[in-house]
């Protein structure tokens, strides 16, 4: 397949030399000639009011990124759209763990000597077979081992289409320099989207518009009882009994940890649970490179100390059981990672404590816990709702662009159907074989 993908996309492949053949994927710094991307777009006028008045400035050292703290945290203050994952708190620590080696791109849109948005990008290698590497632009945050929901630029608010007008223009104007740039888990609503489906329906661009994700989102009450009202009689009958028989048979006990000094030691144990969990299975699991366990492990006890972070756990026999690492802005939760201890597995631990997490979160006053990305029944038995997080991709002239399509875009729907297929093979291989009477844990 490789080989006819190449065929089709580089019919000169046999009349010229490696260094030429470089330059036509898209691999070495020189002119990209051959083939062409198709493009669904229309002519469409990308000019907003004020766009012109505004200045975008390309950063590129992590002292730029370290000065640019304050504007970036009052852009965070005022941008409606923008959450803790688009905070310069996390894109500092991850640009510590996982950025070291790769040029920072950042676009900072100023008015009036004013900074008024801020694109946070870096250039990454990307493999896309053996041999051949692409360049691509993307935001700061992803491309690694960790991957939040919820990105994108910082815009003030009195003039955020202008700025992101500015910011699409700008890119558009550099992708010379990058095969593709991916702008991806993008806040649905934000005015960058809109900005920069324009620019590309207003010059001939190959753009790719997709889903990232679609988190499941608890929209909440005023109180656990409303919550409740919401489920089935059966339902709400098997919350009830679970928390009742855990907390008779081993005295199990909530908690919740937001101190500084308290997070760093519970995430510690959080990994080892996950670890725990996922090893009792024979599953990989996301807590075991540097990076990972570095990166989260400075970002939660920052974040605490800024009132960001909620732990919530559960006891039992005197031990820690199960935790939830979650963040909790602007009266929202976000649902990050969990661990549990596979000797309790029985009490359902997992399904317990998301229940008593989601029902702090509502006595605390927050709006909605959003579990983030991932589809897992676990998530829909609490909500049917979803938001949408959106991923753009632009292509430079050429294969390479070409390539990456056929590599990321089209090839991983197959796979991912083929996965879905195995997984529903293997339950009822399981469900065939289970004990009659054995309850599998719901927190996945």
């Amino acid at each position: 397949m490789t080989t006819n993908t190449l065929a089709a996309a580089l019919p000169e492949l046999g009349q010229l030399d490696r260094r030429a053949i470089a330059a036509l994927v898209g691999v070495a710094p020189l002119a990209c000639d051959s083939g062409s991307l198709p493009s669904n777009t229309a002519t469409l006028d990308a000019k907003m009011p004020g766009a012109d008045s505004m200045t975008v400035r390309a950063l590129d050292s992590t002292e730029d990124l370290e000065a640019l703290a304050d504007s970036w945290k009052d852009l965070l203050r005022s941008d409606p759209h923008a959450t803790v994952f688009a905070s310069w708190e996390l894109a500092w620590h991850w640009w510590q763990h996982y950025g070291q080696g790769q040029p920072l791109r950042l676009f900072v849109v100023e008015h009036s000597g004013r900074v008024v948005g801020i694109l946070p990008l870096y250039e990454q290698r990307v493999r896309l077979f053996a041999g051949f590497w692409i360049r691509v632009l993307r935001l700061i945050g992803t491309g690694g081992d960790t991957q939040p929901d919820y990105l994108g630029p910082l815009l003030e608010p009195a003039c955020a289409d202008a700025a992101a007008t500015a910011l699409a223009e700008h890119l558009l104007k550099a992708r010379r320099h990058w095969r593709v740039i991916l702008i991806s888990d993008l806040v649905e609503e934000s005015p960058f989207r809109r900005a920069m489906l324009a620019a590309c329906h207003a010059k001939p661009s190959a753009l790719s518009d997709t889903i990232s994700a679609r988190p499941i989102v608890v929209h909440l009450p005023q109180s656990w009882d409303e919550l409740l009202a919401q489920f089935s009689s059966h339902r709400r009958s098997t919350i009830r009994y679970a928390r009742r028989k855990a907390e008779s048979k081993c005295g199990l006990r909530f908690f919740v940890a937001t101190d500084p000094q308290q997070i760093g030691p519970l995430f510690d144990e959080l990994a080892q649970l996950h670890r725990m969990r996922f090893t009792a299975k024979g599953e990989s699991h996301v807590f075991r490179s540097i990076e990972f366990l570095g990166f989260h492990r400075d970002v939660v006890t920052h974040c605490a100390r800024l009132g960001w972070i909620r732990f919530y756990g559960l006891k039992a026999e005197d031990k820690t059981i199960a935790l939830l690492y979650c963040y909790r802005f602007r009266n929202q939760v976000f649902y990050f990672q969990s661990g549990f201890d596979p000797a309790f597995q029985k009490l359902r631990p997992g399904f317990l404590l998301l229940g008593y997490a989601i029902e702090h979160a509502i006595d605390e006053g927050n709006e909605s816990f959003d579990m983030m990305r991932g589809q897992h029944d676990y998530k829909t038995q609490w909500s049917q709702q979803q938001r949408t997080t959106r991923s753009l991709t632009v292509y430079g002239p050429g294969p390479a662009a070409f390539l990456w399509r056929a590599r990321f875009e089209q090839l991983p729907p197959v796979w991912a159907r083929l996965k879905r297929w195995m997984r529903g093979a293997g339950r009822a291989r399981a469900a065939a074989t289970a004990t009659p009477g054995s309850v599998e844990e719901e927190l996945e």
